[in-house]
């Protein structure tokens, strides 16, 4: 994680921050400014110029992620219906999805953050991941076109694309209130963060079950949120009703 005021590419350490990103991405650029700005946190940004920073990078990567995703799972599921597509997608193209990927590839090392983020301990950091990797994605369609952007996408995020995700229920926290009622719990969500400007506000929120949190969602309103962090707690659920499963003799 690189602390900075301002983000220059002379700095030898952005300079290695930028080194590293290339690594994760597969691909040397031909504008280092250009995928600087992709790792720069707005508050890395004294006079906060909207070209300085991630902001207008991960407006553009958004759209290039949901074309690709959209585009692969068309031609992958070509009998699938418009409503198992499009939860398939959200899945994969969750803010969630993408910190994690994200935070797996090593790219929190190379965020350039400012000292008002740095004073919080770095609490943005975990929604800011999501952040940066469509402003990669941006960056690398800008500068190596969009058979670059495909590729890193589809190696990055096609193995999170699961076909049985579709049959899950449109309203998963009706389910999950009714699955752990059938078990005298209940569900609790709590509002972990809000980032962004008020026009592209994104939330996270965990659901709690007897104390223990089941799972976490992120969303552009706070029912999107509810409703992934549900779909979370719905697969963890499953995975202990697998341990649980005794063997058969």
């Amino acid at each position: 994680m690189v602390r900075a005021s301002e983000p220059k590419a002379e700095s030898t350490d952005q300079a290695q921050r930028i080194a590293l990103a290339e690594s994760v991405l597969g691909h040397s650029f031909a504008d280092k400014e250009l995928v600087l700005r992709a790792l720069t946190h707005p508050s890395a940004v004294e006079q906060r110029d909207p070209g300085a920073y991630y902001e207008r990078l991960e407006f553009l990567g958004d759209s290039i992620v949901g074309f690709v995703i959209a585009e692969e799972l068309y031609s992958r599921f070509p009998s699938m219906d418009e409503g198992g597509l499009t939860r398939i997608r959200v899945s994969v193209v969750s803010r969630t999805a993408l910190g994690r990927v994200a935070a797996d590839l090593g790219l929190a090392e190379a965020i350039v953050v400012g000292q008002s983020e740095r004073g919080t301990g770095g609490r943005g950091l975990k929604s800011a991941l999501g952040n940066v990797y469509e402003a990669l994605v941006a960056a690398l369609y800008l500068d190596g076109g969009m058979s670059e952007a495909t590729r890193w996408v589809l190696a990055t995020l096609g193995p999170l694309i699961r076909e049985d995700v579709a049959a899950n229920l449109e309203n998963p926290k009706s389910e999950l209130q009714e699955r752990l009622q059938a078990r005298g719990d209940t569900p609790v969500y709590h509002l972990i963060s809000q980032e962004g400007p008020p026009h592209a506000r994104t939330f996270t929120i965990e659901v709690e079950v007897a104390g223990e949190v089941m799972g976490s969602g992120s969303g552009l309103t706070k029912k999107e949120a509810e409703a992934a962090a549900a779909l979370a707690a719905l697969a963890t659920l499953k995975r202990q009703r697998r341990t649980r499963r005794p063997k058969r003799a």
